[in-house]
């Protein structure tokens, strides 16, 4: 999607607004580097100056879930296996390379979750799915059992926003299946109440609520959304994985 167009698309620009809304109302916990890295999220250029549009792209990931929290500990289904930060970003850097040898001159700066840019809202604008109420991409057939990846260009290829239209309905399965209620009426998160917040990225006092299975990450809110029924079920077995073969989230660029 080409980046000025998205950048005065009213969804972005609502996008934009609620984000800084949300990290007034404190609701990013004590991840301040999101706070620090508010004015690079509202313009892409910030990051990459000759950003002129944005490749987006979405993995799947197994929808089996990893342990069942009887015979085991559980953990988030997109842990499994190694770190997409590095083998995702391998795999776009190198279909992005592939585009520089049939555009000569073109630059570009790939964005797996490691800084400061709107994946999910630019991953709407690129008709990849839509926001759900859980704060997740979700997209119709495949649900939200995905993982964004996001390279910025130096080159506009003449793509309009293409959004899909919000089919959450009335539905409210991820805000009455949240096990600590951090999703709000309108579906915003509340990070310091989030187990994936709370086992992953809080630094400081332990929780303020019983430890549930659930010690590293959390599928709850994805785990009941009806898009998910079918991704679930089709999804190939998969072997038991060890503790070891977790990976660590890398550091997010300040």
């Amino acid at each position: 999607v080409d980046l000025e167009p998205g950048l005065r698309h009213p969804a972005y620009q609502a996008s934009v607004k609620a984000y800084g809304e949300w990290l007034e109302a404190g609701r990013h916990g004590t991840m301040e580097y999101l706070r620090r890295g508010l004015e690079r999220r509202q313009d892409p250029r910030n990051v990459f100056p000759s950003a002129q549009s944005l490749l987006v792209v979405a993995r799947r990931y197994s929808a089996q879930p990893w342990g069942d929290g009887q015979s085991g500990p559980k953990l988030a289904r997109y842990a499994r296996g190694p770190d997409y930060h590095r083998t995702l970003k391998q795999d776009l850097t190198a279909l992005c390379a592939a585009e520089v040898e049939r555009t000569p001159g073109l630059e570009f700066k790939v964005c797996v979750d490691t800084s400061a840019v709107l994946e999910r809202t630019w991953g709407a604008l690129a008709g990849l799915g839509w926001i759900g109420k859980n704060g997740m991409l979700i997209h119709p057939r495949f649900g939200s059992y995905f993982l964004i990846g996001l390279a910025l260009l130096s080159k506009a290829y003449g793509f309009e926003p293409n959004l899909l239209g919000d089919r959450c309905g009335a539905c409210e399965k991820c805000l009455n299946g949240c096990p600590t209620q951090a999703l709000g009426p309108r579906g915003v998160l509340d990070s310091r109440k989030c187990l994936s917040y709370q086992t992953l990225e809080h630094r400081g006092p332990a929780p303020l609520w019983t430890p549930t299975e659930w010690v590293a990450g959390c599928d709850v809110c994805q785990e009941v959304c009806p898009f998910n029924t079918k991704a679930a079920r089709d999804a190939p077995s998969v072997e038991a994985t060890s503790w070891s073969d977790f990976q660590d989230p890398v550091e997010l660029e300040t």
